[in-house]
């Protein structure tokens, strides 16, 4: 891990553990100080990761805590499967529970949502993008349980591509001479299409590299596909898990799911001391 991604994970923890007064801890106060073990088990089957950011919420506030690890990030965890076991200081334990569990469980439900849809287009040559639909300030953390399991950015930034979307296109006059201008920036190049009509319009003018078809039925799109050459092809809007299938078209080269980092459904796992 190079040191620009520790900082941001040390930053991101800390900041984390502040918001939740970790050393203002009430609770705890009374408790003896004594050495216990705690074992992490998930509740439902699911994608580990976030294993750093898990540590970090306990080594940041007790240096003295220590891991043993069943598992690596990645890795598909089966229901009721101890996972880690925590060993330590129990006030340090007890306080640092509820951030570290954040961090996991949210970052492990993202990278499981990305395994699940790799996995549905694991026969075909298509690539699965997340967007920007994301936690402020988890970006970075999201990008790397999307990437375990080979879920690109959409952009990753504004400063990453153009995306000229349908807002964009209410606030420009002259199309032809924004694309011109645009070109100069050297930058990729990427236009929302709402209709078949506006597509092929969209797939004629050069400097385009890639028409995004928004919220378009599969008919649809092989209509469209069926017309043109050497032009890249996303889709996206309301595609799930249950409907993925009827979007798995030849000639498609992207579909990008707004739902994997928007809508979290957080692994179920536990904390349980002995």
């Amino acid at each position: 891990m190079n040191k620009k991604l520790k900082d941001k994970i040390n930053n991101h923890v800390k900041l984390s553990l502040l918001e939740d007064q970790i050393k203002r801890d009430c609770t705890t106060k009374n408790i003896k100080n004594q050495d216990i073990k705690a074992s992490l088990f998930y509740k439902e089957e699911s994608v580990l990761f976030g294993k750093v950011w898990f540590e970090q919420s306990y080594r940041l506030f007790d240096k003295k805590i220590k891991f043993k690890w069943n598992y690596d990030d990645g890795d598909l965890i089966r229901k009721n499967r101890k996972v880690c076991e925590v060993t330590g200081n129990a006030k340090s334990i007890l306080s640092c529970e509820r951030v570290s569990l954040n961090f996991l469980q949210t970052l492990s439900a993202i990278s499981n949502s990305a395994y699940l849809y790799n996995k549905k287009v694991s026969k075909k040559r298509i690539q699965i993008l997340y967007t920007r639909k994301t936690i402020p300030g988890w970006r970075y953390a999201i990008d790397l349980a999307c990437q375990r399991h080979n879920c690109l950015p959409h952009r990753r930034d504004l400063e990453d591509q153009i995306l000229v979307k349908e807002n964009h296109l209410n606030c420009i006059n002259d199309f032809s001479e924004y694309i011109r201008q645009c070109k100069k920036l050297k930058k990729s190049i990427i236009v929302e299409a709402k209709s078949i009509n506006e597509a092929k319009k969209f797939s004629k003018i050069k400097g385009i590299k890639r028409v995004l078809l928004d919220n378009f039925k599969p008919s649809d799109i092989k209509r469209f596909l069926s017309g043109i050459n050497n032009m890249e092809v996303e889709i996206s809007g309301n595609i799930n898990l249950n409907n993925i299938n009827k979007y798995l078209i030849n000639g498609v080269d992207y579909i990008s799911i707004g739902s994997i980092t928007k809508n979290i459904k957080a692994t179920d796992m536990t904390l349980l001391i002995k």
